[in-house]
């Protein structure tokens, strides 16, 4: 009787066992990717997770978290596996190449257009590609310029000669050097360069509407580029700005090398961290720009993969990631901005505690409607190879390899050939 009793309790435990596996198994699995927020942000994550399981009981989150500087890779190797995530958080930057290979879901294939009037229109442009949106603009940032204000006034620099324009800024690097010896800015003008950023802000496009044609080259976009390649000529830029790459942008200015750098408010707290002195001696100034007044816009999206066997579950997630109310909740524990025009009314991005964190963020407050994507190149799905010849081609002329007009040409006939090549296939 008791072997009898026994038996029928195994049966049961095993039962239950199968039945708790089998509820387990029947779930669909979203595999979502983001770009090094771990562990710094895993409660946000491991919350926001799962508080949408609670709410979608068919529906499991596995949440991987990818180093910045491999994702590109990450992802294109895992796609040619056959396992790429569902959901994969990617700089706008990048957008490009995946939707040049059709590997993005169209969101708007799957929802009504005027499901994305929540977002800031320059935000949803950048996530856009021939009318497919090809992404959900994620959080936001703009440049601003932060300065150590020490520095500057044992130079005896005042608030008023704090630059505003690229103008400004050159004529600042040169009498900062000569009066101090030491370098006033770092900015990455030969690897991952910005310095298309200013062409573009001083309105000489890289390329032509159609992007069939290199355009920087021209008699004023060389006169611009010049005046950069002077400065490392002569001196007045670090020997490392041209080999470099954008991810390095603040290093130099926390480890009081230079007394600015312009860049996101996003690193503030970086600088707040790995270097308290020189943070406490930081302020912060509005975006340089050249003369369109243009300045940028810099956009974290989230793409759903063409080969998810759930799109419009993993799509549904990313909507709710992107929502108002997460994407406020993530601001306030970042120094970033929302992409939903509903989140950015709130009081959070205006309020002023006296602060450099809200100073900043006031400031990219008020910029973040009027910013756009400056570097229109990285919409073309071969960005990387025009980004890597026009690297080059500073680079050569930084070290006096060739005039700074030669370099130019030599950069836009290789453009050229890469426009074509790809206008052909």
């Amino acid at each position: 009787m008791k072997l009898y009793r026994y038996s029928i309790f195994v049966i049961i435990l095993f039962s239950l066992i199968f039945s708790d596996c089998s509820k387990k198994d029947s779930r669909v699995t979203i595999e979502f990717w983001t770009l090094q927020l771990s562990p710094t942000f895993d409660n946000y994550f491991n919350d926001l997770i799962k508080k949408y399981e609670s709410l979608h009981p068919d529906i499991s989150i596995r949440w991987v978290d990818v180093p910045y500087d491999a994702a590109i890779q990450k992802l294109l190797a895992a796609i040619s596996a056959g396992n790429p995530p569902d959901v994969v958080n990617l700089s706008a930057d990048f957008l490009a190449k995946f939707n040049g290979i059709n590997a993005l879901v169209d969101f708007s294939a799957l929802y009504p257009r005027d499901t994305f009037n929540i977002f800031l229109p320059n935000a949803l442009e950048n996530c856009t590609f021939e009318n497919k949106i090809v992404a959900l603009p994620w959080y936001l940032n703009t440049y601003i310029l932060i300065y150590n204000k020490e520095y500057l006034s044992r130079a005896k620099f005042y608030q008023k000669d704090i630059p505003k324009t690229f103008d400004e800024q050159i004529q600042f690097i040169k009498k900062y050097k000569d009066r101090t010896g030491k370098f006033a800015l770092f900015w990455n003008i030969g690897k991952e360069s910005y310095l298309p950023i200013m062409l573009e802000s001083e309105g000489v496009s890289m390329t032509n509407p159609e992007m069939t044609k290199a355009t920087f080259n021209s008699d004023k976009g060389v006169k611009l580029i010049s005046e950069w390649v002077d400065l490392y000529r002569n001196g007045y830029l670090e020997s490392e700005s041209i080999i470099k790459p954008a991810s390095t942008i603040i290093e130099p200015y926390q480890s009081g090398q230079v007394a600015m750098v312009f860049t996101g408010p996003v690193f503030l707290k970086r600088v707040k961290e790995n270097a308290p002195t020189i943070y406490k001696n930081t302020d912060v100034a509005q975006p340089v720009v050249g003369s369109t007044g243009r300045h940028e816009l810099a956009v974290m999206s989230i793409s759903i993969l063409g080969t998810s066997e759930h799109k419009k579950e993993a799509a549904d997630f990313a909507f709710f990631l992107t929502n108002a109310e997460n994407q406020l909740a993530f601001s306030k524990i970042t120094t970033t901005y929302p992409s939903v025009i509903e989140a950015l009314k709130d009081s959070f991005f205006i309020f002023d505690d006296g602060t450099l964190e809200t100073k900043a963020r006031r400031i990219g407050t008020v910029a973040l409607p009027y910013a756009t994507r400056l570097r229109s190149y990285l919409q073309h799905p071969r960005f990387d190879q025009l980004r890597d010849a026009f690297d080059e081609a500073i680079q050569n002329a930084c070290l006096g390899k060739l005039t700074t007009k030669e370099t130019m040409n030599k950069a836009a006939e290789e453009w050229n050939r890469i426009l074509k090549d790809y206008a052909e296939m």
